[in-house]
C-alpha cells in the first residue's frame, strides 16, 4: 500500500482500536451477519462482451450503542467474482475480481424506542481486490493475478426490527465510494443489498 493510502487509514485504525473500550461500558454491544448482492456501477457499460457486474456478498459486523441514537460499528464484508469474457482480435478472454473490505463506520438511528429503526451510516474502510485473467488462442493458454489496495469511504441506509430483546432481524443498502485505482484499472462505486439476523448482548 503507498504511503498516502497508509496515512490515510490510521483514522480508521485508530476508531477500529478504540471500539473495544466502548463495548466495556454498560451500554449494549452487538454482533450480527448479513448477506445479500452487491453491483459494482458502470462495469459492464460499453463492453462487448459477456459481463456480469453482480455477485454474492456477506459481512460480518459487531459494535456497540454509544446513545440511544448513535452506534458504532465495525465490519468485514468479501464479495465474491464479477466477471467477464469474450473475444478479443480471436483470443479467449476471461477476467475476474473479488474483493475484502474491512471498515468502521457510524451509525445514526430512530427513533429512540420502539421494534423499529431506520438508520443512516457513514465510514472509512480499507479495500483489497484481487484480479484474475486468463487468455487462450485454442493452443496455448495464460494467466495472471494481481491485486490492489486502499482506503475509501463508506455510506448508506439501514432498517431493524426487533423480534426479541436478543434479536433483530436487519436489511441495508451500502455505497462503497471509489473503489480501485484510479490510475491502473478505475475507480468504481459498488451497491450492496443485504439482510441478516442481529445478536444483542
Amino acid at each position: 500500500m503507498k504511503s498516502n493510502k497508509l496515512l490515510a487509514a490510521l483514522p480508521l485504525l485508530a476508531i477500529a482500536m478504540s471500539a473495544p473500550a466502548y463495548a466495556a461500558s454498560d451500554r449494549t454491544g452487538y454482533f450480527g451477519v448479513t448477506a445479500g448482492q452487491a453491483t459494482v456501477d458502470d462495469l459492464c457499460d460499453g463492453i462487448e462482451v459477456s459481463c456480469d457486474d453482480d455477485a454474492v456478498s456477506f459481512r460480518i459486523h459487531g459494535g456497540t450503542e454509544l446513545t440511544d441514537f448513535v452506534n458504532l460499528e465495525v465490519g468485514y464484508r468479501y464479495i465474491d467474482d464479477v466477471e467477464a469474457s469474450g473475444f478479443i482480435s480471436g483470443v479467449a478472454v476471461a477476467a475476474a475480481i473479488n474483493g475484502h473490505f474491512v471498515d468502521t463506520t457510524l451509525q445514526l438511528g430512530l427513533p429512540e424506542s420502539g421494534p423499529f429503526k431506520v438508520f443512516s451510516k457513514a465510514g472509512l474502510m480499507v479495500w483489497r481486490l484481487n484480479y484474475e485473467v486468463e487468455a487462450s488462442n485454442g493452443f496455448l493458454s495464460i494467466s495472471e493475478s494481481d491485486d490492489d489496495s486502499g482506503v475509501a469511504f463508506r455510506t448508506g441506509l439501514g432498517m431493524s426490527y426487533q423480534v426479541s430483546e436478543q434479536l433483530r432481524l436487519r436489511a441495508d443498502w451500502d455505497l462503497l465510494l471509489n473503489v480501485g485505482d484510479e490510475d491502473e484499472t478505475g475507480e468504481a462505486d459498488i451497491n450492496v443489498f443485504s439482510v441478516g439476523p442481529e445478536f444483542r448482548f
